[in-house]
C-alpha cells in the first residue's frame, strides 16, 4: 500500500477520514520509547477514532516521534504493535484529544520477552535487510508475462493489525494462552505452525515459481507448501492436515491462492481453528525488492466474519532457505521448555 510524506515530522503517513468534516481539530503527538528509555524508530503508531470514523497511521521517524494533525476532538484508541517478539503490544483506549490545540502522548513499550538470544526476530530481520543488496531493475517476469515471485523474502507481520473478531468461546482460548505467554505453541511441540508462512516472523521463507505450481519453502515443522497453478480444483472431499490443499490463479499481476482442508489442530493467530477454515492469500510484487501479502481468514467456527493481514515482505537475495530439524521437542539443537517454547 502506497504511503505519502505529508511533513517533515510526520513521515510515511496513511489516513482515512471516514466521515464528516474536521471543524476544530487538534494534533495529537509524542515519542514511542522502548522499555529502557531510549526512543524507538519505525515505529506504526495508530490512532482510531469509530464514532468521527477516524483512522490514522504513521511510522515513527528517526528520532522515534510520531504527529496526527488535524484530528477532531474526542477519545481515541491508540496502539503500537512491534514485530514478535521483543515488546508487549501498546493498546489505550481512553486517549482524550481536546477540541483544539496539542496533546502530548509518551508511549513505553513493556517488555515481552528478553531472556532468550534470538527470541526478538524484528531485530534480526531489519538487520538482514539492511544487508541485502537489491538491483534496481524492474520487475521480474516467465515466459507467459506472469511476475515471477521467485526469490527468497524477509517475512514481516502487519503494523497495523485488524482484532481478529473472535467468537466468545475462541477469545477465552486466546485469552488462557495469552495469560500463559503462549507457552503452548504448536512449534513448541514440533508441530507446523500457520499460514502464510508457518514459524512467522522469526523465518525466511522461499518462493520457486513456475508456470504451473508456486512451492514456498520455509524454515519451520514440514518446510514447505505447495500451490497448484495448473488449473485443478481442491479435491472433492480433502484428507484435513496442518498446512491445507492450496490451489492458484492470477487476477492481472496478483497471484490468488486459495486454501482449504485444514484440521482442526492448528491454530490461526494464535486462535483455535476449526475444519471450515479458508484462507486466501493475495501475494504482489510490486518492485523488484518487495511482495505485497494480504491474507484473508474466514473460518465461521470461530471467527463471526472475515478478516485480514497486510503485509510487506523484503527481498534477500543474499540469503538461503536453511534446513530446519524439530525432532522429538528438539528445536534446532535446543530443547523447547529450555527457551520457554513448551511447558516443562
Amino acid at each position: 500500500m502506497p504511503r505519502t510524506r505529508t511533513s517533515a515530522l510526520a513521515g510515511p503517513i496513511l489516513i482515512f477520514v471516514l466521515s464528516g468534516a474536521v471543524a476544530d481539530a487538534a494534533t495529537l503527538t509524542g515519542n514511542v520509547l522502548h522499555f529502557d528509555g531510549s526512543t524507538i524508530a519505525d515505529a506504526p503508531v495508530r490512532a482510531r477514532n469509530a464514532t468521527a470514523g477516524i483512522d490514522v497511521r504513521m511510522m515513527t521517524t528517526a528520532e522515534g516521534r510520531y504527529e496526527f494533525a488535524d484530528l477532531p476532538a474526542g477519545t481515541y484508541l491508540v496502539t503500537v504493535n512491534m514485530e514478535c517478539c521483543l515488546f508487549y503490544p501498546y493498546v489505550n483506549d481512553s486517549v482524550e484529544v481536546p477540541p483544539s490545540g496539542t496533546s502530548e502522548l509518551d508511549i513505553q513499550l513493556a517488555a515481552f520477552n528478553v531472556n532468550v538470544e534470538g527470541d526478538d526476530p524484528a531485530t534480526v530481520n531489519a538487520d538482514l535487510a539492511r544487508r541485502q543488496v537489491i538491483p534496481d531493475l524492474p520487475v521480474p517476469r516467465m515466459a507467459d508475462g506472469k511476475p515471477d515471485l521467485s526469490g527468497v523474502w524477509l517475512f514481516s507481520t502487519d503494523p497495523y493489525p485488524e482484532t481478529p473478531p473472535a467468537l466468545d468461546w475462541a477469545q477465552e482460548i486466546f485469552n488462557d494462552r495469552a495469560a500463559a505467554n503462549f507457552i503452548d505453541e504448536p512449534s513448541g511441540h514440533c508441530l507446523p505452525g500457520a499460514l502464510p508462512v508457518p514459524g512467522g516472523a522469526a523465518f525466511i521463507s522461499g518462493f520457486v515459481q513456475r508456470p504451473e505450481l508456486l512451492v514456498i519453502l520455509f524454515e519451520d515443522v514440514g518446510g514447505f507448501r505447495q500451490v497448484f497453478l495448473d488449473g485443478r480444483g481442491h479435491p472433492e472431499n480433502p484428507n484435513p492436515t496442518w498446512l491445507g490443499h492450496s490451489i492458484g490463479h492470477w487476477e492481472g499481476d496478483t497471484l490468488l491462492v486459495d486454501t482449504v482442508g485444514f484440521n482442526d489442530r492448528g491454530l490461526t493467530a494464535s486462535y483455535p481453528r476449526t475444519t471450515e477454515l479458508r484462507v486466501v492469500e493475495r501475494y504482489t510484487r510490486t518492485s523488484f525488492g518487495e511482495l505485497e501479502a494480504i491474507v484473508t481468514y474466514e473460518d465461521p467456527g470461530v471467527f463471526s466474519r472475515p478478516w485480514s493481514q497486510h503485509m510487506v515482505w523484503k527481498l534477500a537475495p543474499q540469503l538461503d532457505v536453511m534446513e530446519y530439524v524439530c525432532e522429538n521437542n528438539q528445536w534446532m539443537g535446543v530443547r523447547a521448555e529450555d527457551v520457554g517454547l513448551a511447558p516443562q
